[in-house]
This record gives structure tokens, sequence and C-alpha cells, in this order.
């Protein structure tokens, strides 16, 4: 069968077993070129709905008896409709690399939005004019345009500001992935190579959820060790730290009470108390503090005292505050089999 009626096929079946049915198959699919329009296929819905829109500027009319945090379009639950795409096509594979994903990115935009508005004005420290060591030398214009985007060069830009000391805004300014697509589980868990850490950056940055369905605190711990408390205060990655753990999806600010997956209070003390020594020897150290790991102690702290207060309030359905309704809610741990 001729690749151009292979390649139809799996595009329109959207099906990536396709790709592993047979080694002749899969090695005719293999292509540079069909890899390409599957990713643009995957994102093209995605994509052009959201193409240089930062996602923190938009509002909307608010429904009836919703209440004002129903304007943050941070959360798919409230306006699912807004988010088109197909979450499962768009999980990365094993053969998707940030090069693959600036080509293709950079063909779609070439097709489909050459003369639309993009730029980076959003993105950056937010002390940039006092703070001489978060400035960037580079020709890039933050300020954009229509007809502005590379796909590269706007990606290099990100990473390069996100690698700087000092506080940035969230990274979750962008919508270039579907909120329910499944970040892979070795992206999460590490150990990272570059490559991967700039996969996670792209898919963070475009809008990628940690999915607490599959993805339980047992995931986010071995994340939270390789990433930070079981490395030496001095190979601390900023930009790690960022991506990785600083999302509101990581110790989630909000929904608790809904959370399918809350960390065991034994646990989250034990690396907290290992952040706590972290921020400690960094302040004493001639590396000097760092602003991401200070950040992470926050919300491990604060996302502590609001599981304990969840933990407790839910006592109130038991007659008695016994040993077996404190396991019950979480506020000990299960006993362990010896």
């Amino acid at each position: 069968m001729p690749l151009e009626i292979l390649e139809r096929i799996l595009l329109f079946s959207e099906n990536l077993n396709l790709l592993r049915c047979n080694n002749r198959i899969g090695a005719l699919l293999s292509g540079r070129g069909t890899l390409i329009n599957v990713i643009i296929s995957a994102f093209h819905s995605t994509w052009d709905c959201w193409f240089g829109v930062d996602r923190h500027t938009i509002k909307t009319v608010l429904k009836r008896g919703a209440t004002d945090e129903s304007r943050s379009f941070r959360r798919y639950e409230k306006f699912p409709e807004l988010f088109p795409g197909d979450p499962e096509f768009q999980a990365p594979s094993s053969w998707i690399n940030v090069n693959l994903i600036f080509e293709a990115r950079q063909v779609w935009a070439w097709r489909f939005a050459r003369d639309r508005w993009y730029s980076h004005t959003h993105v950056g420290p937010k002390d940039e004019e006092s703070d001489q060591n978060t400035t960037i030398s580079s020709p890039h214009d933050r300020s954009g345009g229509f007809g502005h985007f590379d796909s590269r060069d706007c990606f290099e830009y990100d990473w390069a500001l996100y690698g700087l000391s000092g506080a940035k805004p969230t990274l979750d300014f962008y919508v270039d992935v579907h909120p329910k697509t499944t970040i892979p589980g070795d992206l999460i868990t590490g150990p990272w190579t570059l490559e991967q850490q700039r996969l996670l950056f792209w898919l963070r940055r475009g809008g990628a959820l940690i999915q607490p369905e599959t993805q339980t605190w047992e995931t986010l711990r071995m994340g939270l060790q390789n990433a930070v408390t079981h490395r030496n205060p001095g190979s601390l990655n900023g930009r790690l730290i960022q991506m990785l753990l600083l999302l509101d999806d990581f110790f989630p600010s909000r929904g608790l009470a809904e959370s399918q997956s809350l960390w065991p209070l034994d646990v989250l003390e034990e690396e907290h108390a290992k952040v706590e020594k972290l921020v400690s020897v960094r302040e004493r150290s001639t590396a000097g503090p760092l602003y991401e790991l200070i950040e992470l102690e926050r919300r491990m702290f604060d996302y502590h005292r609001r599981e304990v207060d969840l933990l407790t309030s839910r006592l109130s359905r038991y007659d008695r505050m016994g040993p077996q309704s404190m396991v019950a809610v979480g506020l000990v741990p299960q006993p362990r089999n010896h």
C-alpha cells in the first residue's frame, strides 16, 4: 500500500497503534515528514483556538450561580468547551522530541497562523527592571507582533528566561496542550536528561497537567526526590523546580476536598523537613538562596496546613475520635504489615 494512503489512514484514525502493527508499516510511517504531520493533526484544534493567547488575560461572563473562581481559564472542568483537541492523541509517544515539535509547530504556523499575533510580554521576571541578575541579552523581541512567531526562537527565549534567578510568572500562560493530556511518567519522576527537561518545559509551558487519576502521590514523591530532596544543595535546578513542582497541580492550593490522591501526612512532613533543611543550607552557602526552593517550601507548608484542616473536618462524620477514625480520615498513617 502506498505511503500516502497509509498516512491518510493514520491521520484519520488518530490511532498511533498503527505504527506498531507490523515492522514494515511502522518503518513506512516513521519518516520525519509523516511524524510531523501526525503532530500537526494531533494538536491543530488546540493550537488554532489558543495560538498567541495569554490565558491569564481572558475574561468571560459568569455562569448563573457561579463564583468569581469561574473566571479562571486555568480550570478545564469549568469550561471544557474552550479546550478543543483529543488528549489521548496528544499524549507524547516515545518518538516525540522538542525538535520534532518545533518543526511541526513552525509548519503549522506557516499554514494557519502566518498573520496572527504572538508575543512574550507576559513572560519574564516580575522585577525585571530592578534586578540586573534577571535580564537576558537577546535580539528576540518580547513585544512580538503579527507574523512574529518562530517556534524554536520563541521557545529558546522562554527557556533562557526561566533559567535566570529571581521570581517569575507561573509557567502556564499558553494553551498548546489539552489539559487532560497525560505527561509521560518518566518526565514527572525523573531523573531527567537535558532533552527530557526541554520536553517537560514545553509541555508545562503549554498547559499540560498532572492527571491525579493515574499519577498519584507516589509518582509525585519520586519527582520531588529526584528534583530536590535527593540532590545536593549546590546542584538544585531552579527551572526544573519551577516547571515540575510550582504549578498548581503538584501541591494544589484549591480543590483539595475533591483530590483523588492526598499526600499521606507522614510522607509530606518527611519531605517538607528535607526541603526546609535545603533552604537553610542554601541560605548559608556561597550559592545563596534559591527563589524556587523557597517558594516550594512555602507551598508545601500551606498544602500541609490545608490538608490537616480538611482531614480534621472529616472527623465530624465519626462519633468518636478513636485511633481507627484517625486512620480512616488520614490523620495518622495506616499500620504497616511486618
